[in-house]
């Protein structure tokens, strides 16, 4: 007898899955077909897409500024949102640090656009020119909150005991912090970073309103995307694809490792 309470809920699930995401198959299955056109039946496979993206040079400097931006927002997100972190965790007064914690997840809440123009106001006003600088900043400011709520969840269980023991055994606050608060902390971080790399990857928005000449891998994919598609269209977007699932389950396991430990 088929019981239908296990089976209809798996089938809703199943819908739902393949609904997110089949168009993301798609665009990885016809980055291999042979075919110039968009359409099936696939004709055959070839790698001559991913070599035709890859030796265009507009696409290897956008895919090396992407990668400059997300390594530079992981840094500086890591950085200040360690920081904010610890010094939200020394605030005594609840409803102080339950507003400080809100007040640094706005730019999650905040859509994008806003925050792409208001940066583009803001860099115009002080005279700053348009480029990856700005860019980086209006990444870090994106991925900061991600950061916070990550390093946040791991400080709520972190035992400071330790530290004011090594404190008492005469330790200095950088050698406690060097040699008890990182190593302790450290896959939080890395899987922090990871995470704000992968956002800055992925940000198209706020990237827009601030790079100016110069092109990001999502930049470069909305312009060529003006003038049709084309398999090494594709080919750039499962090579990002691939970039974010990587960077998106190493931070996962990072995670799940420091919270096991």
């Amino acid at each position: 007898m088929v019981r239908w309470n296990r089976v209809l809920p798996a089938g809703f699930v199943t819908l739902v899955v393949l609904y997110l995401y089949a168009p993301i198959a798609v665009i990885v299955i016809f980055s291999f077909t042979t075919s110039p056109r968009l359409s099936m039946p696939i004709e055959g496979f070839t790698l001559d897409w991913y070599v035709s993206a890859l030796s265009n040079p507009l696409i290897a400097t956008a895919l090396r500024n992407s990668l400059v931006l997300a390594a530079t927002s992981a840094v500086l997100s890591g950085v200040m949102g360690v920081a904010f972190s610890f010094g939200l965790v020394a605030v005594r007064r609840a409803w102080l640090r339950s507003t400080l914690l809100a007040g640094s997840l706005l730019p999650a809440i905040v859509p994008l656009l806003v925050i792409g123009i208001a940066l583009a106001v803001l860099f115009r006003a002080v005279g700053m020119p348009q480029g990856l600088l700005n860019a980086a900043i209006g990444h870090m400011i994106v991925s900061l909150p991600f950061v916070v709520l990550t390093m946040n969840a791991r400080l709520e269980s972190f035992d400071f005991s330790t530290l004011e023991a090594a404190r008492d055994l005469g330790a200095s606050a950088w050698q406690a912090f060097r040699d008890i608060t990182f190593p302790l902390i450290r896959p939080s971080v890395i899987g922090a970073m990871l995470l704000a790399a992968a956002l800055s990857l992925d940000e198209f928005v706020v990237t827009w309103f601030n790079i100016g000449n110069q092109q990001s891998v999502p930049v470069l994919v909305w312009g060529l995307m003006r003038r049709g598609v084309d398999p090494s269209i594709n080919a750039i977007a499962t090579i990002l694809l691939a970039l974010l699932v990587c960077l998106v389950v190493a931070s996962n396991r990072l995670g799940r490792r420091n919270g096991a430990s």
